[in-house]
């Protein structure tokens, strides 16, 4: 097994998001606008809506996606299947400070129970609420950094720089609880299932073992702002990988 000390080097940086109300989803009454600022119809954005406030116990959540580094520590320990995008067991040079990409869900899931084990804490993913609580602070701003589109403060396809980039290199880019990169870069696991809102933690969308399609959010360096939104959700079958999918870690605080 992988020591310890080796994987603790690499493990990103934890912030504390404590319990108190937040604002999640986006009203009724914008989802028109965003259509017009966006693309698509409101019905594209129905899904976010209606938007509510929700308190959740506090948690601990990574201030960037798991690295392809940190990934390599667990290929190599688990004979687990490398990301394809890798073209070989160990990621590139270039691809080791880069969020880790080509993981699934599942994938994900067993990366969490491999480095719980190794290190004899309980990580895993964030549920969609503390992703988006983690993301957008308690006054439902609309991007991390701010309700107004900044191009300087994310990697996506409006003004960013049209390939995956290491982690945390848009650190103007930060949420109110210091996380980075979570406006574009990489697309990330969530573990909850797609459910419509209100959100409610006790109706099943949170069962890690029921079947169904798992909310992403953040948003890719290929996709357009919009998807960049805090409120964005996306799903995808728990088994798809491709390159623009990561994941960053979660814990709970008891």
């Amino acid at each position: 097994m992988s020591g310890r000390r080796d994987v603790s080097d690499l493990l990103p940086d934890f912030v504390f998001v404590p319990s108190q109300p937040f604002i999640i989803g986006t009203p009724d009454h914008e989802l028109g606008a965003l259509a017009k600022a966006f693309g698509g119809t409101r019905e594209s954005y129905r899904e976010e809506s209606p938007q509510h406030t929700l308190t959740l116990p506090p948690f601990a959540i990574a201030r960037t996606p798991v690295t392809s580094a940190l990934y390599a520590a667990y290929i190599a320990d688990s004979g687990a299947r490398p990301p394809l995008i890798w073209r070989g067991s160990t990621p590139p040079d270039e691809m080791r400070d880069c969020p880790v990409t080509d993981v699934s869900w599942e994938d994900a899931q067993q990366f969490c129970r491999w480095l719980s084990e190794t290190m004899a804490t309980q990580y895993r993913l964030p549920t969609e609420a503390e992703w988006e609580h983690a993301a957008r602070g308690s006054d439902g701003r609309r991007f991390p950094w701010g309700n107004g589109w900044d191009p300087s403060r994310a990697n996506t396809r409006d003004g960013g720089h049209g390939e995956i980039m290491p982690v945390g290199m848009n650190p103007s880019g930060a949420s109110p609880f210091g996380c980075l990169d979570m406006a574009g870069n990489v697309w990330e696991w969530t573990a909850s299932l797609d459910a419509p809102y209100p959100y409610r933690r006790d109706d099943g969308r949170e069962d890690a073992l029921a079947p169904g399609r798992r909310i992403l959010r953040g948003g890719s360096f290929a996709n357009p702002r919009g998807f960049a939104r805090c409120a964005c959700r996306f799903r995808l079958a728990p088994t798809v990988r491709n390159e623009f999918l990561g994941f960053r870690l979660a814990c709970s605080i008891t």
